[in-house]
């Protein structure tokens, strides 16, 4: 299972599994369902091979604060910061959304782990 330095597991975004398997036509229906009248994303614009992949899309993750974090710092995850959960974090994902909870499992496993 691949995982964003978010906690949103890969394989349940739909614009990873559209760009993953090619799949231009669900590009283009999620680049229409994504717009709205003041954004509009194109075909191009739905691609992502994860937070770890070195290719961003600049309009879906390209500005990504998360992404842009964890990338400076090197780790796979959010969970593995010393600084976890962070304002950022909760700020964009909620105290208790799924990819929130994902990491608090995450950083507690790696925290009995070590002690």
């Amino acid at each position: 299972m691949e995982l964003a330095y978010c906690g949103l597991k890969c394989d349940e975004c739909p614009v990873h599994t559209a760009s993953v398997s090619k799949n231009t036509a669900e590009q283009i229906r999620l680049a229409k369902e994504y717009s709205t009248d003041d954004y509009q994303f194109s075909k191009e614009d739905m691609v992502c091979f994860g937070c770890h992949s070195e290719f961003t899309s600049k309009k879906m993750c390209g500005d990504c604060e998360i992404r842009k974090c964890g990338v400076e710092r090197a780790f796979k995850n959010c969970a593995e910061c010393t600084e976890f959960p962070c304002s950022l974090l909760e700020k964009q994902l909620g105290d208790s959304s799924d990819s929130m909870n994902r990491l608090k499992q995450l950083a507690a496993a790696d925290r009995q782990a070590e002690g």
